[in-house]
């Protein structure tokens, strides 16, 4: 089996030096064991001794749509489509095939937890340690689309989320830009993007969020609430403050929950917006008022 020679390169952040890919078919000859899986991806970002590879997959690489397509999930025509619509707009494939309604989130979780033998997690029921959040900077977090979920200093081993485990050249440039191994879990991309709001920007978020994105760089909208929403800006020290008093417990829960469907609601109305926006710009580009690259140009 043909075997990858390691070139050094320097860590673009930090100048340490570190083998500038590791992505062996066979691992003879370099100090590991032989005794591997016929396809191994190890993304390494330091200099250190053979350790165990942090992710393995079992097979030859994959894509994401043949995966959900081996899965049941995703119809060739379907895939035909989606694949259409990212290249017309951008995107993630992923995010696009869930905007469409061809697959759900959860399925797709599934799908790739099975079909690629990865663990998923469940990030609305797990808490990273600072020391874990400070493994990954918010920006480098927010532009892969991944999350932190432990961190081994030992091996210098990072495990994030990611909702496409199959987005080799996303792990390499991430490793590049830690500094340590990458291991990968897989979690959704809306739960992923609602754990980095939450753990990074201290956001209150619903579970019933929507992803959205329709464009390469598209802008993010917030909302600003009328005036009679004013308590949606209350913050977690008054809250704390609120909740020492007694009998403050039982209201403040009550309104935490009716906040909670407020910002549901608010999320699924930018949703249905973006919807409503897409479709108008694929008008305008049907009937030749406005091209794919000057609507990319406008939003960067």
């Amino acid at each position: 089996m043909r075997e990858t020679a390691v070139s050094v390169a320097s860590c673009r952040d930090c100048s340490t030096p570190f083998p500038a890919l590791t992505l062996l078919p066979s691992l003879r000859g370099v100090g590991w064991s032989p005794v591997v899986p016929d396809w191994l991806l190890c993304f390494t970002a330091v200099k250190q001794p053979p350790v165990t590879p942090s992710v393995s997959l079992p097979g030859r690489k994959r894509r994401l749509g043949e995966i959900l397509m081996d899965a049941g999930l995703l119809l060739e025509t379907q895939l035909r489509s989606a694949l259409a619509e990212q290249r017309k707009w951008g995107g993630k494939l992923g995010l696009t095939l869930v905007q469409m309604g061809y697959v759900d989130e959860s399925s797709m979780v599934h799908a790739l937890s099975r079909q690629l033998a990865i663990p998923t997690v469940d990030l609305e029921q797990h808490t990273p340690s600072a020391v874990v959040l400070q493994a990954l900077r918010a920006d480098i977090a927010e532009r892969y689309t991944v999350f932190p979920i432990a961190a081994d200093p030992a091996t210098k081993t990072l495990t994030v989320a990611t909702a496409d485990p199959t987005n080799v050249e996303a792990f390499q440039e991430l490793a590049f830009h830690c500094g340590q191994r990458i291991q990968v879990v897989v979690s959704s991309a809306s739960s992923i993007e609602r754990a980095i709001r939450r753990h990074y920007h201290g956001e209150v978020t619903s579970t019933t969020a929507t992803p959205l994105s329709f464009g390469m760089d598209e802008p993010t909208f917030e909302l600003a609430p009328p005036a009679e929403s004013a308590p949606l800006s209350m913050t977690v020290r008054a809250a704390s403050a609120a909740l020492a008093q007694p009998g403050r417990e039982t209201e403040l829960t009550q309104r935490v929950e009716e906040l909670t469907q407020q910002v549901a609601g608010l999320e699924r109305m930018v949703a249905q917006q973006a919807r409503s926006l897409r479709a108008m710009l694929e008008l305008l580009e049907t009937r030749g008022l406005v091209t794919r690259d000057d609507y990319l140009a406008k939003v960067r």
